[in-house]
Parts: structure tokens; C-alpha cells; sequence
């Protein structure tokens, strides 16, 4: 099923739910939005406008991705998430961040004043549809996506200079080419060489899935340590390591007081273990990942992952902070990559 059509299976069923559960009724206005769809909740006299993002599923990893693209909206408009399911601690969790929402099994928040509605624990008729992602968008695929959109230009490049850029295999790039031509993110002009397109929209989606589809994978372990300043003086460039997630963030911005503790390697992270007495913990505030790509990033941070890393590292904590410093570091430094050439 194309995603159009699945998201508007989801808004429809979601729209009969709400009718259900809550005795509202919702109409979809039609029209050309820079959002998926517009609806309109008429109660009595009074109607409220709602701007819609139509997801297929939320998590606790890409609750953050929804919420950066549902604030892009203007601060005036209505927003409405709109899923297949969201679960009780989910419903929670986006009832505190104050995340409107309504899925097809008739759960929902709203709070638009008169207008209250909470409800949470009804479980959906039909199951969820597991759809497997196209091959850019699954782990080895997003190795390429990522190297893409952080070198810009690059898709002109012959696929075996892409394959070592990306560390990814040579067939993994043709399929991520075609892929990505496919769905609309690449032109190819044949002897006047291939063109990215719809950058913005190609982050959104990547960082979506990152932190479900390629973040786990490359996940080495996570640790703790009883000295709990030692990163502030350590720079990692010896250790061929970088600071990623809140740490990159806070030496980025100055704006976040870190929390947990990010670190990619490029090899095994034995001697910085030892030095700063680092043990294996599940529970610990130190993750260790694999660093995935096979570049460089010419910045005055050579000790930082690529901003556009930082910036899904911290959406994909879902933290309120982290989101708003996510934010600030795609206006400071993303800008360019997205940029339409």
C-alpha cells in the first residue's frame, strides 16, 4: 500500500474512533497544506481547525521526530497527531508535552478549551499493519542516506566512491539509488549527473527511522563510571572516538546540561574504558555506538559527530529539552544540507 493511501486509512479509521469514543464528529477539509491533512471538530456551535501530521506508528524513539515536525507549524495553528495506536504511557507521555492526538482505536487528547477530551486504553480492533521499510530506509540503507545528506553532492559521485563513503556495500547503494528515485528524493539526469531532492523531507525521514532501524544495531554497550565530570576535560580525538547526543549538544550550543552520555567509536573503546574506570552497565548513563560512516566532517568540532547525528541523537530521547535544543541546532547548522540547489 502507498503511503498516501496508508495514511489515509489511519485518519479515516482514526476519525470513526473518535466519533465512537468520544461522540465527536470531524471532517477532513481538502486542500493543498504543507501538513498531511486539515480536520475540522464541530461540538454544538462551536468548531475547532486542527493542522494534521498522520503517522503510521509512534514510539518513545520517534516521539521527538513528531514533535520537531509539528512545531515547524505556525505557533498559531492547531496541531493533531494523528496514529494507529498510541498506547496508555504513551497517551501520558503526550498529554504532559501537551501533544494533541487521536489514533483509529478511539484514544485521544485534545484540550482546546472548552473542548477536554482524555482517553487512553482502548486497544485497536485491527492489528498493525507491519510494513517492512524500502532498503533506504532500512539499517545499511540509512548508512547511505546519511552520508548523502551530509555530503552534499556526493549522489553524483560513481557508486563504488558513495559504498566506501557510506560504509556500505556496493550493491546497497544501487538499491538505495533506485529507491530513493522511486519515491521522489533523486533525479537522475542521466550525463548531467544525479540530483537530490526534497532534502527536508529526506532528514524528517531519516531521523525517523534512525533511531529504530540503525541506532540499535550500532549500539556497543552502556556503562558508568563514579567520576561523573570525566568527559568534561576529555576530548576523545586520541581514542578515535566522538561525543554524539547530549554531550555534542551541550559543547555545540551551550543550552543542555547533559544527562547521558554519548560516545561513537571507530574502534574498540578498551583504552578509554580503562582510563577513566568505565564499567559495563545496563543501566549506566554512558552509551558506546559504533561510529557507521566512513567520512570526515571538516568543522571547528572534530571531537563532535555531524550535527545532523546530534540532532537525531536528541530527538530520539523524546526529552522536551533535548527536542528544543534539537531545534536550535537545525536552525544553527543543518540549514545548508538541506538547502535546494
Amino acid at each position: 500500500m502507498e503511503t498516501k493511501d496508508k495514511e489515509r486509512e489511519i485518519l479515516q479509521k482514526a476519525l470513526e474512533g473518535l466519533r465512537k469514543t468520544a461522540n465527536l464528529n470531524a471532517q477532513v477539509q481538502h486542500g493543498n497544506y504543507d501538513f498531511d491533512a486539515r480536520l475540522r471538530i464541530g461540538l454544538n456551535e462551536m468548531e475547532w481547525d486542527f493542522a494534521v501530521e498522520v503517522k503510521n506508528r509512534v514510539t518513545p524513539a520517534t516521539l521527538g521526530a513528531f514533535v520537531r515536525q509539528l512545531r515547524v507549524f505556525p505557533q498559531e495553528q492547531k496541531k493533531l497527531l494523528v496514529t494507529w495506536y498510541v498506547t496508555p504511557q504513551m497517551a501520558d507521555r503526550m498529554k504532559e508535552m501537551g501533544i494533541q492526538f487521536i489514533d483509529t482505536a478511539g484514544n485521544a487528547y485534545i484540550n482546546e478549551p472548552p473542548l477536554f477530551i482524555f482517553i487512553k486504553g482502548n486497544r485497536p480492533v485491527d492489528r498493525y499493519p507491519i510494513e517492512r521499510p524500502t532498503r533506504a530506509f532500512r539499517p545499511t540503507g540509512l548508512q547511505v542516506v546519511f552520508a548523502l545528506l551530509c555530503n552534499p553532492g556526493l549522489e553524483n559521485e560513481p557508486f563504488r566512491k558513495i559504498a566506501k563513503v557510506a560504509n556500505a556495500a556496493l550493491g546497497t547503494v544501487a538499491w538505495v539509488i533506485r529507491d530513493l528515485k522511486n519515491i521522489g528524493h533523486l533525479l537522475d539526469r542521466g550525463k548531467r549527473g544525479r540530483h537530490l531532492l526534497r532534502k527536508k523531507e529526506l532528514l524528517e525521514r531519516w531521523v525517523t527511522m534512525y533511531p529504530e532501524q540503525l541506532r540499535p544495531k550500532n549500539l556497543v554497550g552502556r556503562y558508568e563510571t563514579t567520576d561523573v565530570e570525566w568527559w568534561k576535560d576529555e576530548e576523545l580525538t586520541n581514542f578515535r572516538a566522538y561525543w554524539g547526543g547530549e554531550i555534542a549538544a551541550a559543547k555545540l550550543t551551550k543550552y543542555l546540561k547533559p544527562q547521558v552520555i554519548t560516545i561513537y567509536v571507530k574502534v574498540k573503546p578498551g583504552r578509554l574504558l580503562l582510563k577513566h574506570k568505565i564499567m559495563k552497565n545496563p543501566n549506566g548513563n554512558i552509551e558506546i555506538l559504533k561510529a557507521f560512516w566512513n567520512f570526515e566532517f571538516d568543522w571547528q568540532f572534530p571531537n563532535l559527530v555531524h550535527p545532523i547525528l546530534i540532532y537525531a541523537d536528541l530527538l530520539a530521547t523524546g526529552d522536551t529539552r533535548n527536542i528544543e535544543t534539537a531545534e536550535i541546532i537545525y536552525e544553527r547548522e543543518l540549514n545548508r544540507f538541506i538547502r535546494e540547489n
